[in-house]
């Protein structure tokens, strides 16, 4: 039996053994219990539920779930979360133990958008701590190496690492790091906060001894992890409430700033504005730093062939023995290409076969310059889901040059975890990286989600191309 037959099942006989005054709403609950079991089973609770569903559900609705041990949360932004109890209370307890660890350790969290100068002010903090055991931390190898760029050079008391690399985890869900044997570091500075689901945070506080300062930094308007439920929204909503003093937020953005369309453009999606007003910012600006393509079936020639001359520059600088392995990956952040979507029409599968041709089954015989995702964590080696880096010759056949939080590392492509083309990526596992510029595919749909759009546009650190539908003509969601 499939998991989703197991799951469908499963909603079925909740319902079935339901009080009675459950049973006149089996038909609208019922899609909503399988589709928070199926999320159960994927590690992605709570289920999202739109305000249009929330309407739907009615008063009726909404009393039924409250017979079931299930807990519907309403959103201010609107919309809901449905959540099983018992994680609802997981939930609860690692919130107030985030919260009371911040407030006991002079701890922090720090958030804004993009650009906003929250490393900057990190470096600065950090100035108080010389000579202090300090680690700086990210999700991904990407992300912990540009946190590392940004603050070196680093004193000897300072290490960098991804979190599960520090954590020291096991490779089958666990961590050596924990109650019995905690983290050495007097001070924690954890950065893209937002990358981070439930599961790794409470892992990370049972790690750490009882008098480590934590700083935690994100940008809330970033996309949540695909696995799991976020911590960074709700933990900024309860500082706000709480602890005020152990929040700052940082709001005026120097690299999107309303100099530029680009600029101008992320600072009205992030403040909200609608599809329209945003569509004329488009059309009235498109053509600076930020250029807008209606969604169609052939692609644009220009970016077909700035993707092709990114492809040769590729492959020349991993060829030539005079370039290093910083330079290669280097030239790699020159241009990102985004979806949002793994499979399917305008998918980065689809797009990786049309622009490399490779079979992703055949990773040894992946000539140089190709791009590449590691697909799975492995704690042995060191690397985490979603870092990133490409092929080059080595003295015993083709190499993977990883970023990492060390610097660039180099393993044989038959050691790579679950290795994936990566010339275009998914906009999830963007988060962390940056690239000079970004071409944002984002397929036709009725909606679009607001955050998956800011996180692939602020991936870019001078340029977009964004293809899609006009923007007045989709639904923009929180």
């Amino acid at each position: 039996m499939s998991g989703v037959n197991r799951c469908q099942r499963a909603a079925a006989r909740l319902l079935e053994l339901a009080p009675a005054n459950v049973q006149p709403y089996q038909e609208v609950l019922l899609p909503l219990l399988e589709r928070l079991l199926q999320q159960q089973h994927d590690g992605a609770e709570p289920l999202h539920i739109s305000a249009e569903e929330l309407i739907t559900l009615g008063a009726g609705g909404r009393d039924a779930l409250s017979e079931l041990p299930l807990e519907l949360v309403i959103q201010a932004e609107g919309g809901a979360q449905l959540w099983s109890k018992r994680r609802r209370q997981q939930e609860q307890r690692l919130m107030l133990e985030l919260v009371q660890r911040l407030s006991q350790q002079h701890g922090l969290l720090l958030t804004g958008g993009a650009g906003t100068g929250k490393t900057t002010l990190i470096k600065e903090l950090l100035q108080d701590e010389r000579g202090r055991l300090i680690w700086l931390l990210a999700p991904t190898g990407k992300a912990a190496a540009r946190l590392r760029e940004s603050l070196a050079p680093l004193p000897e008391s300072m290490r960098c690492a991804t979190v599960h690399r520090a954590l020291e985890a096991d490779g089958a869900g666990g961590y050596r790091r924990g109650h019995q044997r905690p983290l050495e570091a007097e001070v924690v500075v954890v950065d893209e906060v937002s990358m981070l689901d439930s599961g790794l945070m409470q892992a990370l506080l049972n790690a750490l001894p009882p008098t480590t300062r934590l700083i935690l930094v994100g940008d809330p308007a970033q996309l949540p992890p695909i696995g799991g439920s976020g911590v960074l929204n709700t933990l900024e909503q309860n500082l706000q409430q709480q602890q005020p003093q152990h929040h700052r937020r940082l709001e005026r953005s120097h690299r999107f700033n309303d100099a530029t369309a680009l600029g101008r453009f992320v600072q009205r999606l992030r403040q909200g504005v609608g599809g329209a007003e945003l569509q004329q910012l488009l059309q009235e600006q498109s053509g600076g730093n930020l250029s807008w393509w209606p969604l169609q079936h052939r692609w644009p020639r220009a970016l077909v062939q700035r993707i092709d001359h990114h492809r040769l520059q590729l492959q020349q600088s991993c060829l030539d023995p005079s370039c290093d392995d910083t330079s290669a990956l280097a030239c790699l952040d020159e241009l990102m290409v985004l979806s949002p979507r793994r499979r399917g029409r305008h998918g980065v599968e689809q797009l990786n076969s049309r622009w490399l041709g490779l079979d992703p089954s055949q990773p040894q015989r992946w000539p140089a310059g190709t791009p590449l995702l590691v697909g799975r964590n492995d704690a042995g080696l060191g690397l985490a889901n979603g870092d990133r880096g490409v092929v080059r010759p080595g003295p015993r056949g083709a190499e993977a040059v990883i970023a990492t939080a060390d610097g660039p590392q180099r393993f044989p492509l038959a050691l790579v975890p679950a290795p994936e083309p990566a010339l275009a990526m998914t906009v999830h596992k963007s988060q962390g990286s940056q690239a000079s510029e970004v071409i944002a595919l984002m397929p036709q749909g009725e909606t679009m989600d607001r955050r998956m759009l800011y996180t692939a546009l602020t991936r870019a650190r001078t340029r977009v191309d964004l293809i899609s539908l006009a923007l007045d003509h989709v639904a923009l969601i929180a």
